[in-house]
């Protein structure tokens, strides 16, 4: 006896070398059981938004060990292995069992337990005698290496429930539209039972026949667990008379432009809050209906929570099944030209610079430079206005102006130390038209930028995962800066200028800019609090303009400062608005407002001033164009008046400025007329201290003339060459093109 028993013991020793030696030398591989997984997003509330096939088609929602309820084990291993928790991956008893039972009768039943049921899972290979010892032996390696509850998970997460459907936690979404820590006896009875042969028993929405075998499935197997005494009779009765019925709904798909920048496998929490992202996708939807009229088809929309940099609010388009007029593009992330929108980072700029503050006289004449003309979108020059009522009106000329002052800290440096990555070339490609929107940025950096102004000049990315991340605060500008620009932005909408008045009412301070590209292709409105920043653009995919053109009609400010406002009103309901407290650093100072100031100052006025920045006008900001304006305006009695000046010198060196005619441009005349009222009035103004100024017209004899003084003079229908001297030698020539009809 004691012999046999030392033999039994060496036996057992032995196989367990054996069965070590062969784990070493075939190792379990379970990456078949680690399948790719649906994509399952979260909004901030942990609804669930959005489902993904995984990259292989399947819908597979894992179930994690601790969703394992106690009914659903007790079902489950009740029907599939009773003597789960007993044996050590096979069932010797049910093998025998097995062997006799298919000998003696036409039908078959198996022997498998769960454990080698998850081992043939792992291959999927024919059931041959060869393949069914390597499922035993996998199955030892699988208790060896495994507890039982993960060995159950792995059996849950990969049984086929029908269709693509693969994984208890799949199939209870899909069919009953619910978690599993939900479902019923009876629910988990029916799952439970749809493995042994998936396409008989799962249910289908489009066989309504197949529907009407579910509850008589699921009451065979509870009588079955019943009459193995796994359910008490109480819960039997229950469940009995429970009838069931599947719910298959479309997967959710909500925030699809969103959704669609997600790769990940798996749980994805976002920062998004659908309630406020369902009111406003019907916004935009309401919005480009009226729009359409004048050919706008898209819109989108970005909320921002400026303290966390989380995007709250994410809409591509008002329609992504809009397939006509391109709603799948997304217009968050689109290149689009972005206007005046940009102008208030110049502005800030400059203030930090000194150039300008607040109430500072800006001119909005004719500029040139080097070939380039910018205009204001009116077509219109206002001449004289502070710097508040310049960018409040989006004048073009004071921006280009203000920028290229501002020489290395202009926008373009801005913008790159912020990284934007669609400022890819260098600045002397986008040259003065930057300011005024002459490139292509998304809504996303532009909004994101706009919290900067609200974050008191501390740039961040936005971001709308909602997971610890390291937050890199890059301070690009002074919280001085943009609390002046944002009061010099919140005040525009309660000027007369502004059409959209009637959307303010009863909101909340907003600091916003409009900003509208040629041809009215985008139109966009960018505002913020010191709690939100909201984006809304409007145009068309195509880059096709709107049509008619009008820019009475299609503008930033008419066609998307509607919807920022209801926006704004949206977020005033879900938290009360405030306003920015002043910073440190922020002083109430005279400044002068004269022209040019000599001596005593004439128009002295109180105006906030950054404490440690010195205003300081350039020289160069009196262009050539400002002082004739200011002597045609008699701001300046005469160009000898400003002798005393520090930037004299500087100015006496400006080329004269021919103001009319205009180079290149082409003059016609009615050729029945006489030769004296087809005159051109030729009009040059010089910065000597002589004003004697010489008309050279082609090859002509030089005319005397005098510095502002209109000359007129008949002109030949051809092209001319016309050159105005001064008496220091400069000289400015231009090329204009007369004709008579």
């Amino acid at each position: 006896m004691l012999k046999t028993i030392k033999y039994t013991i060496m036996m057992l020793f032995g196989m367990i070398i054996l069965f070590s030696l062969l784990n070493y030398l075939y190792p379990l591989n379970t990456a078949r059981l680690n399948k790719p997984q649906s994509t399952l997003i979260y909004d901030r509330d942990e609804h669930l938004i959005t489902v993904k096939l995984s990259p292989d088609g399947f819908l597979r929602m894992p179930i994690k060990t601790q969703m394992l309820t106690d009914d659903i084990k007790k079902i489950v291993l009740g029907y599939e292995d009773q003597y789960f928790e007993k044996h050590f991956g096979v069932n010797p008893l049910a093998i025998v069992r097995a062997l006799w039972f298919n000998v003696t009768n036409q039908r078959t039943i198996g022997a498998s337990t769960i454990t080698m049921q998850v081992a043939r899972m792992m291959h999927h290979e024919p059931r041959t005698l060869k393949q069914k010892l390597i499922e035993i032996f996998q199955a030892f390696q699988l208790e060896w290496n495994y507890s039982k509850e993960e060995i159950l998970t792995f059996y849950l997460n990969n049984a086929p429930y029908g269709g693509n459907v693969e994984g208890f936690a799949s199939a209870s979404f899909r069919y009953f539209n619910l978690s599993v820590s939900s479902l019923s006896l009876s629910q988990i009875a029916y799952l439970t039972s749809i493995p042994k042969n998936p396409n008989a028993n799962r249910p289908n929405a489009n066989h309504p026949k197949k529907g009407r075998k579910i509850n008589p499935i699921k009451n065979r197997l509870l009588t079955r667990l019943y009459e193995l005494d796994v359910i008490t009779q109480k819960d039997y009765q229950r469940a009995m008379q429970e009838r069931i019925a599947v719910k298959i709904k479309n997967l959710p798909h909500r925030v699809p432009h969103l959704s669609t920048q997600i790769k990940e496998q798996g749980e994805i929490h976002t920062t998004m809050d659908m309630h406020l992202q369902s009111r406003v996708e019907k916004l935009l939807f309401k919005q480009v209906n009226k729009l359409k009229k004048f050919a706008i088809y898209n819109g989108a929309a970005l909320v921002i929570d400026n303290k966390s940099m989380e995007i709250l609010v994410y809409v591509g388009s008002h329609n992504f099944d809009d397939k006509k007029h391109g709603g799948q593009n997304d217009g968050v992330k689109a290149l689009v030209s972005p206007g005046s929108t940009l102008k208030p980072f110049v502005y800030a700029r400059a203030l930090e610079e000194g150039i300008i503050s607040p109430l500072k006289k800006l001119y909005d004449v004719p500029l040139f430079i080097e070939g380039y003309k910018p205009t204001n979108y009116a077509k219109e020059y206002l001449g004289e206005v502070t710097a508040t009522e310049a960018l409040q009106f989006s004048l073009n000329i004071p921006a280009v102006e203000l920028d290229r002052l501002l020489g290395e800290k202009s926008l373009y440096s801005l913008l790159q130390e912020s990284n934007l990555s669609s400022l890819s070339k260098p600045k002397a490609y986008y040259g003065s038209a930057l300011s005024l929107g002459g490139f292509g940025i998304s809504l996303k950096d532009n909004a994101e930028r706009f919290s900067m102004l609200a974050n008191g000049g501390r740039f961040e990315k936005a971001t709308f995962l909602k997971e610890n991340r390291t937050r890199e605060v890059t301070q690009l500008l002074t919280a001085q800066s943009t609390y002046l620009v944002s009061n010099m932005l919140a005040d525009a909408p309660r000027l007369n200028f502004s059409s959209s008045w009637e959307y303010m009412e009863g909101m909340p301070k907003v600091a916003f800019k409009t900003g509208t590209s040629a041809r009215a292709k985008d139109m966009l409105t960018i505002g913020y609090t010191p709690e939100y920043t909201v984006a809304v653009w409007y145009g068309n995919f195509s880059g096709k303009a709107s049509n008619p053109y009008n820019h009475t009609h299609a503008t930033g400010l008419k066609v998307a400062s509607p919807t920022l406002f209801k926006i704004f009103k949206l977020l005033e309901e879900k938290k009360r608005q405030t306003w920015f407290k002043k910073p440190q650093g922020i002083s109430t100072q005279t400044i002068c407002q004269d022209a040019i100031q000599i001596n005593a100052c004439k128009a002295p006025i109180k105006d906030q001033l950054i404490k440690e920045v010195k205003l300081k006008t350039p020289c160069s900001a009196m262009r050539a164009e400002v002082l004739s304006y200011l002597l045609k305006n008699q701001k300046i009695e005469h160009f000898k008046s400003l002798k005393s000046h520090r930037c004299y010198e500087e100015w006496k060196s400006y080329k004269p400025l021919i103001t009319s005619p205009v180079h290149n441009k082409s003059y016609a005349h009615n050729r029945l007329l006489p030769n004296e009222l087809k005159k051109t009035m030729l009009e040059c103004y010089s910065f000597e201290e002589n004003s004697t100024i010489y008309w050279l017209i082609d090859n002509e004899e030089p005319i005397v003339g005098e510095s502002s003084v209109p000359l007129y003079r008949y002109l030949t229908p051809e092209k001319h060459s016309i050159s105005c001297l001064d008496e220091g030698a400069k000289m400015q020539s231009i090329s204009i093109i007369s004709e008579e009809l």
